[in-house]
């Protein structure tokens, strides 16, 4: 049934409520604690586990059980919870696939969100104030919780690429370059797909961390080296034949954008390929909404972020000296992928 104007008003503004419930569940990592005993624990024990008060506890049990993330059986002080079987996955924090992070990263940004109306009134970020778990393990949630998008995207971008042409792994010993890449997820994907590449991670040394963490003694690590460094400040290394800027581009004005792409450009060997994923907007800056919204994000959590249209990426990206640059994948989402090549030795 379609909601009345005043129904989508009302039932908007109280979203906050839910995110607030998700927040501390994934903030005291209740999912977890009940699952590492049984599935099934009583309030004061999850209180207790949780180092939290028995009744807060409690409220906020019945609030996870009455939207369906918990269920929950008996009453009173008999009552036991259990994390609904369909969620146990992504609620908890030990499982690759786990939801956490990104639930953690997210809780965050709702506390800088609720102060949008005085960065709009005075143009720039509020300061932020950290989580329950404190801002270095705020900093690593960030960092996780990309990757936790990122693993459940990541079969989705890589058929759109190898669809749209994009990937040149025709060449089976291509260098691949991931600019930012932290835990590594799409270095993993990128060589999966082409077992006689090889590819090297640079970011800042807690996204480094995590990439070590997760390819020390597999079967990846020999293809993979791991450079620490800010491509803010730093030089890329060289001899690469793709470069893959990810999910990077909205933290930055256009000027940094164009510093960014003039280092991707001289990392690069002639002929070599830049993929740039992020929102691509509309002209108009309103399509796709999830885009507008994010454009918000990167207005009170940033100095200088924004989302840009595909003129702004082809206009910054010829500028810094590629070719051919095209919307190669166009869809209305963060997975959206510009392309563009450096030229040939000898051409233009």
């Amino acid at each position: 049934m379609t909601m009345t104007p005043l129904e989508r008003l009302r039932n908007e503004m109280s979203g906050y409520m839910q995110a607030s419930v998700l927040a501390a569940l994934a903030e005291l990592d209740i999912g977890t604690v009940i699952l590492r005993n049984g599935n099934s624990l009583d309030a004061a024990t999850v209180a207790e586990q949780c180092s939290c008060d028995k009744r807060g506890t409690e409220v906020l049990l019945d609030a996870l059980s009455a939207l369906g993330y918990l269920v929950k059986s008996g009453n009173r002080d008999s009552a036991r919870y259990a994390v609904a079987e369909e969620y146990t996955t992504y609620l908890d924090s030990r499982h690759r696939s786990t939801f956490i992070p990104m639930m953690r990263h997210m809780a965050g940004g709702q506390r800088t969100w609720a102060r949008l109306t005085w960065s709009v009134k005075d143009g720039r970020p509020q300061e932020r104030i950290p989580s329950i778990l404190g801002a270095n393990q705020d900093r690593v949630s960030f960092i996780m919780g990309m990757n936790s998008i990122a693993i459940h995207m990541v079969e989705e971008v890589m058929t759109s690429l190898f669809a749209a042409d994009v990937l040149p792994f025709a060449k089976q010993d291509a260098r691949i370059l991931d600019i930012g890449g932290a835990s590594g997820t799409y270095t993993e994907a990128f060589l999966n797909k082409a077992p006689g590449s090889s590819a090297t991670i640079f970011d800042l040394p807690v996204g480094v961390a995590q990439a070590r963490q997760r390819f020390t003694g597999t079967d990846m690590e020999a293809r993979i080296t791991l450079v620490e460094g800010d491509f803010t400040k730093d030089s890329l290394p060289l001899g690469f034949d793709f470069v893959w800027i990810s999910a990077i581009i909205h933290q930055m004005d256009r000027s940094q954008s164009c510093m960014l792409y003039a280092k991707a450009l001289e990392a690069l060997n002639p002929g070599g390929m830049v993929a740039v994923r992020d929102y691509v907007m509309q002209e108009d800056r309103t399509c796709p909404a999830s885009g507008a919204l994010f454009g918000i994000n990167m207005f009170i959590n940033t100095q200088d972020g924004r989302v840009y249209t595909f003129g702004e990426i082809k206009e910054d990206l010829e500028s810094a000296g590629f070719v051919d640059v095209a919307h190669a994948v166009d869809v209305p989402s963060m997975a959206a992928v510009v392309t563009a090549r450096k030229p040939e030795q000898g051409t233009g």
